[in-house]
């Protein structure tokens, strides 16, 4: 599976980047703290912090391929158990209509994804949105893979913010769970 979620990695960045050019902000500084009231300036600054949950942090930094005009930040958590690997992505927008534009093109995008994103053969289906943002959309795939997992979708615009979290999980329930926390904490730092 490590393969996978390589793959899923690589995929998912591409994907993303291939959509943020639509328009961003310029990158700032990361800040994991999720209980400030301020809302996010940055990118990074929405990327939420996972470590109570028992996660931890293996990669984070720019969306590879976003130009230096774009505000595209993303996190890779990891943990043993039965949600095994959270990659959270994030397009800071400099206003709403960008924002909702690349929203509504990648959402879509998502339903039908590249062969190579989540495996040979993989397909998605829709699923219940566990969190209502501005706008949301959430699909997972419709196979789970050789130990039981499947990859769960969350497509989000917060304000300015276009949100994507991508879970592996063979858990439905404790998934839903962290899917909505995840999307909780992101909102009280989003910006208007």
């Amino acid at each position: 599976m490590r393969g996978g979620h390589r793959a899923l990695r690589g995929a998912a960045l591409a994907l993303l980047a291939s959509f943020a050019i639509l328009g961003a902000i310029a990158c700032g500084g990361g800040n994991d703290d999720d209980g400030g009231s301020a809302p996010a300036a940055t990118a990074a600054d929405l990327i939420p912090d996972l470590s109570g949950g028992g996660f931890t942090m293996a990669e984070t930094g720019r969306v590879p391929g976003a130009t230096t005009a774009q505000d595209a930040h993303y996190a890779v958590f990891g943990k043993a158990g039965p949600v095994s690997s959270v990659r959270v992505e994030v397009n800071m927008h400099p206003d709403v209509g960008a924002a909702t534009k690349q929203y509504s093109a990648i959402s879509e995008a998502l339903r039908n994804p590249p062969p190579d994103l989540f495996g040979p053969n993989a397909t998605q289906r829709d699923n219940e949105a566990v969190y209502q943002a501005d706008q949301s959309r959430s699909y997972v795939t419709t196979k789970p893979d050789g130990q039981g997992n499947l990859v769960y979708t969350d497509a989000y615009r917060f304000g300015r913010a276009v949100v994507i979290v991508y879970m592996i999980s063979s858990d439905p329930a404790e998934a839903a769970k962290i899917r909505k926390d995840i999307a909780e904490r992101m909102a009280k730092k989003a910006p208007d």
